[in-house]
């Protein structure tokens, strides 16, 4: 029995680790506004309220400091998402109701994260 309890708290241990691990994409300041938009689009609960606020405003805030310092909307930003929150961003994006025109930029935006979420060994 305590073998199990032991590998049973090593596994928790190890989701919370991979859980507060940070990752940092970059993307071009115009694909976040063009996520920002999206993520305005989806339909959700009210429970999920708090973590698309939460997600956006990881975008939200590097685009406004962008717009002030009058950074080009094809600069690279890099952002900072905690392993969680990306998958939360993910969840949402995947909700997201788009046009044959956007599905590139929508692909190119999901591929930064997964990759930078799974770097090569």
């Amino acid at each position: 029995m305590s073998t199990s309890y032991t590998l049973c708290a090593q596994q928790t241990q190890q989701q919370q680790q991979q859980q507060q691990q940070t990752i940092k994409p970059s993307f071009p300041i115009s694909e976040i506004i063009f996520i920002i938009q999206l993520l305005d689009k989806i339909e959700l609960k009210g429970s999920e309220v708090d973590a698309l606020l939460e997600v956006k405003s990881l975008l939200i805030n590097p685009v406004v400091n962008a717009q002030k310092e009058n950074k080009p909307i094809t600069e690279l930003l890099s952002i900072d998402f905690k392993v969680q929150q990306a998958q939360v961003l993910l969840s949402f994006l995947q909700r997201a109701t788009l046009n044959g025109a956007d599905a590139e930029r929508y692909k190119r935006f999901i591929d930064t994260i997964i990759i930078a979420a799974n770097p090569k060994k």
